[in-house]
């Protein structure tokens, strides 16, 4: 082992993680597929699109837009850009502090 592999692991050593905890009850009760389950049905009705219009506009099958809305699959990034195309809207990701209620 090398002088810079004994400085990493010495270091790595100290640090303190938080087991990946934000605020204690935040972590746990955030989910994020909920929040895109409900973004995706909400830009859905705000269109007055059907699950099978939706579908149509996007290339995905009406059983898809289906089991998305439900939480059976969870998108992919292609498909949410997929759904902002046939809405009219832009998908934009961002990392925000977590609210507290």
């Amino acid at each position: 082992m090398n002088d810079f592999q004994k400085f990493l692991d010495e270091k790595l050593e100290s640090i303190q993680l938080d087991n990946g905890t934000i605020n204690g009850d935040i972590a746990d009760s955030y989910d994020i597929y909920q929040e895109i389950r409900d973004a995706i049905t909400a830009l859905r009705h705000d269109n007055h699109m059907t699950q099978k219009e939706l579908a149509s506009r996007t290339g995905l099958t009406q059983a898809n837009i289906s089991n998305l809305e439900k939480g059976s699959s969870k998108p992919t990034i292609e498909t949410l850009k997929k759904i902002a195309d046939a809405t009219g809207t832009r998908l934009v990701i961002e990392f925000t502090s977590p609210e507290v209620e």
